[in-house]
């Protein structure tokens, strides 16, 4: 059952207002901003490797089906299914499966009867015989010679039949066909070797030069009848799925599997992609023209999952809830076709560096947990040493464009900036991967990625993100950011990964978009905010004045909350022949607050006996909000940085009051289960989950009234806002 939304209708009418205002601010300023994303999805219980690091497995295209079916039936009716290749990357031996959920925009349907596709992965019944029934009524209905059709076989089995082939173009007026037979000199196709279709297995190396080169196929996959679509335009293309879907109606077939080659991308045809990723079934959106065609897509999606037994949220064992550990990548551009808004306007994406780059809140807030220089989406600063100082430059070359410019040009000025340490193009914060990238087929898209984004198992919340950050390029298209980059150097990770910075930088983001004409309430962030750094728990004190004054009794609340960690790139080890680096896993970070640093001059916090140092969020107030940070070794794992440094878990949290010196207030908190006993299984519900972290925070009165000596703690300039207990000598064990 999906949780209930964290907004109130008011709330959302208010968000929904606001979306109207972005759509005004963008035509107001003259930009087409068309909208994306790349929301994941696992199952209520993942289990096995296809669940956490593998991108393929047993379970995944069962359920990629499932879903894709079930979004056609609630919310694309007319819809088809096209099962063709995804990703190949190297050391997998084939490219991993993609589906293609496609309709016509002009309401028309596509295919109407979607039980006529392949819902599931079991065994089914159909056999060759199906397959040359289907071949032959098929060359009948597009007027082409049966006589083309030929048996396909594998060079291992010649005797048995793999399939048919059926060579098929169309020339902008009618289907074509030829014979291969005699090129081949054999009355069967021989198929090269390996696992994919026979359609991308055809001898075509061995045609003549007047033969023609394009071919559908038909094989019988799992017991189901699977047709190869050979690579057409869209029109040939939409004809040719129809007459498959008549054939099928009239041999009454069910369970057949159409793959094969898309048409080249066109408005006329939305499409909808379900990927195979590791750990997560990932989804590609239909290009959006404005926010609210977004939050509906996300709305339908969301449904569907839900109906088909996916989720967007992962409950830890620990108790902890994240996000699905994938992406939810949002990507930007402009209608198919036309020009890209970060050509048609060149200061468009040079404002949006810089800005980024000055809030930090953008990079942590909204992403998963792996983070950081070696995680899939790493700050610019995070990168290389040179690369604001070199991005300066590119920038203001940006800006000195006229429109239209050299489309390949403009990439160039970001391409070898905007990557990560390795030189790697596609991991990056700000990814122009699909600009205009002249190495990659789709890729001269006009498209910018922006990956620091994890799925938020809340639709309304995801949606909101989304339209946080339309809004800033609203903002940004209004009115160019052109201030100079900061050196952020220690204090970006020292500072922004504390939950109270980042609050106060996403304020600051807010009132700035306010300043603009764009009414975002910075509230509208805190569900999510909350959900990136759940409370952990807090000392309510009580600071009693002298028995002689008048004052009234004054309360202080200390906030303890989860914080976050970067996992530091270790170096290369031998691995089945090869390299692979791994990360150092093993640290954790938690953030201390008080509501007011008057309770500071009452008393101190220590943990693992050393003193927290607090920071005010307002260096000029004399009172107000400040917050510490503590970093720690939360279990041991092998290979680590610093072996000789111990587990530092549970920590021993310590309220001392300054006058005596005496312990008032304690607590442990654990990483694990507090009865130091495995769990058995991850958490069966959301309830289970949040009784799981709760019973982490251990109210420990056994230390109350002890005294405590307070030892000297240095701060180094990388760290003046965290206490880093490796640094130190270990109080408790």
């Amino acid at each position: 059952m999906s949780s209930p939304s964290p907004y109130s209708s008011n709330t959302w009418s208010a968000i929904r207002a606001c979306g109207d205002a972005v759509e005004a601010s963008f035509a107001k300023s003259g930009v087409l901003f068309t909208m994306g994303g790349e929301p994941t999805f696992i199952p209520h219980d993942p289990q096995g490797p296809e669940w956490n690091t593998a991108a393929l497995g047993p379970t995944k295209l069962g359920y990629a089906r499932r879903f894709a079916r079930q979004l056609i039936q609630t919310a694309y009716p007319g819809a088809v299914i096209l099962e063709t290749s995804g990703k190949h990357y190297p050391g997998e031996p084939l490219p991993r499966w993609a589906l293609l959920v496609q309709w016509r925009a002009d309401g028309q349907p596509l295919w109407r009867d979607i039980t006529r596709l392949r819902g599931d992965t079991e065994e089914g019944e159909h056999t060759v015989k199906h397959a040359l029934a289907v071949i032959t009524a098929l060359a009948g209905k597009l007027s082409v010679p049966a006589a083309g059709i030929l048996p396909a076989h594998d060079t291992a089995t010649p005797d048995a039949c793999a399939g048919y082939v059926l060579p098929l173009d169309h020339d902008g007026g009618a289907w074509i066909s030829d014979s291969w037979s005699a090129a081949l000199k054999t009355d069967s196709a021989a198929l090269f070797p390996g696992d994919s279709l026979i359609g991308l297995r055809l001898p075509l190396g061995s045609l003549g030069e007047k033969n023609l080169r394009r071919a559908l196929t038909i094989e019988v996959k799992s017991g189901a009848v699977t047709i190869f679509i050979p690579p057409l335009l869209l029109e040939p293309y939409l004809a040719l799925v129809a007459a498959i879907e008549g054939v099928f109606a009239e041999l009454n077939l069910k369970d057949g599997v159409l793959a094969g080659y898309a048409p080249p991308l066109d408005p006329r045809l939305p499409t909808i992609g379900f990927a195979s990723d590791p750990g997560v079934i990932e989804v590609n959106l239909a290009i959006c023209a404005d926010w609210t065609a977004y939050d509906r897509q996300l709305d339908q999606l969301y449904d569907a999952a839900e109906k088909t037994g996916l989720t967007a949220r992962k409950l830890q064992l620990n108790g902890r809830a994240t996000g699905t550990g994938g992406g939810a990548h949002l990507v930007f551009g402009g209608p198919l076709g036309l020009v890209s808004p970060f050509f048609a306007f060149p200061a468009l994406l040079p404002s949006a560096i810089r800005f980024f780059q000055h809030h930090p809140a953008l990079s942590y807030a909204f992403t998963g947990q792996y983070m950081g220089p070696s995680s899939q989406a790493p700050r610019i600063d995070e990168s290389t040493f040179e690369a604001l100082y070199e991005l300066e430059i590119a920038c203001a070359g940006a800006e000195q464009f006229g429109s239209p410019q050299n489309f390949a040009l403009f990439d160039l000025l970001f391409r070898d900036l905007l990557m990560d340490r390795s030189g790697n193009t596609h991991r990056a914060e700000i990814s122009v991967d699909k600009l205009w990238n002249p190495f990659a087929g789709n890729g001269r898209a006009g498209l910018v990625e922006l990956r620091a984004f994890e799925t938020h198992p809340d639709r309304p919340a995801m949606s909101v993100v989304a339209l946080f950050i339309r809004a800033i390029f609203a903002r940004l298209a209004a009115d160019p950011f052109k201030a100079p980059f900061i050196r952020w150097g220690g204090e970006l990770h020292d500072k922004f990964f504390l939950p109270a910075f980042v609050w106060q930088d996403l304020s600051a983001i807010c009132a700035d978009l306010r300043a603009h004409g764009i009414p975002f309430d910075t509230e509208w962030l805190r569900p999510l905010w909350e959900f990136r750094f759940p409370k952990l728990g807090e000392f309510v004190l009580t600071n009693k004045p002298p028995a002689e004054s008048k004052e009234k009794p004054a309360t202080h609340t200390v906030t303890f909350r989860q914080a976050l960690e970067a996992w530091p790139l270790l170096g290369e080890q031998p691995n089945g022949g090869g390299t692979s680096r791994a990360v150092d896993a093993s640290m954790d970070r938690i953030e201390v607050s008080v509501d007011d640093m008057a309770s500071l001059e009452k008393g101190l916090l220590l943990v693992n006996g050393l003193p927290c140092e607090f920071r005010p969020l307002d260096p000029a107030a004399e009172h107000g909000p400040a917050a510490a940070g503590v970093r720690y070794r939360a279990f041991y794992l092998n290979p680590a940085l610093h072996p000789h440094v111990p587990v530092h878990a549970p920590l021993l949290i310590e309220w001392v009051d300054r006058a005596t010196f005496t312990v008032v207030a304690a607590a442990r908190w654990h990483v694990w289960n507090p009865r130091s006993v495995p769990y058995p299984s991850r958490p069966a519900t959301p309830g289970e989950a949040v009784a799981r972290f709760a019973e982490r925070w251990e109210v420990w009165p056994h230390t109350a009234g002890q005294p405590r000596l307070i030892q000297k703690v240095d701060f180094p300039p990388e760290g003046r806002h965290t206490l880093d207990l490796r640094r130190y000598p270990a109080q408790f064990r």
